[in-house]
């Protein structure tokens, strides 16, 4: 059942990932250190451009770090917003009884100014039937200066059924108010 579990999480990362986010090794995760609460076993790590390692681009929690399965880190080229470069994206997965992801979005600017996203969660009990991502104007199901976050519904054979757009954000080369995560759980 894990390695179904597995499967069926890789697959959903490669139909969203298909959408030209590519696995990239400008950026890298350095100083795994204590967060101060080992007995939560909560870490932390900065991702870094390895041209310019002294100054992180941010410092991200690991919850339940014994959990943790991997880090991918990717991008996104030419994303189609205005005075953005690329989209850096930063992918957390934990694996136990049950799989779970979170992902961190970046928007890297002309200036090499980075602006966060607020995080996603999702979580598989055993095959993803809809998960959360962030949808991009030159990515499928995009629209012009505009960043959609949406769940995607999947059918059985893992290809996208619908597409629920949960919030629209208009681009208009600004910063975002923070939030919450977003978190879509699959029981």
């Amino acid at each position: 059942m894990k390695n179904l579990t597995l499967l069926a999480i890789l697959f959903s990362i490669y139909i969203t990932n298909a959408q030209e986010f590519q696995l990239t090794d400008t950026y890298d995760i350095l100083n795994q250190r204590s967060s101060g609460q080992e007995e939560e076993d909560i870490w932390l790590v900065d991702v870094i451009v390895k041209d310019n390692p002294e100054n992180p681009i941010a410092s991200l929690a690991i919850s339940n770090f014994g959990l943790l399965d991997e880090i991918r880190i990717s991008v996104l080229e030419n994303p189609g917003l205005e005075n953005v470069t690329e989209i850096l994206k930063i992918t957390i997965e934990y694996n136990v009884c049950c799989a779970s992801t979170e992902e961190f979005y970046y928007l890297v600017r002309n200036d090499n100014d980075f602006i966060a996203l607020p995080s996603i969660k999702n979580e598989y009990a055993y095959e993803p039937i809809s998960d959360i991502h962030y949808i991009f104007p030159i990515q499928s199901y995009g629209k012009e200066e505009t960043i959609l976050k949406a769940a995607l519904q999947y059918t059985e054979t893992y290809t996208i059924k619908d597409i629920n757009v949960l919030r629209s954000i208009a681009w208009n080369d600004n910063d975002f108010n923070t939030e919450d995560a977003f978190t879509a759980i699959n029981y």
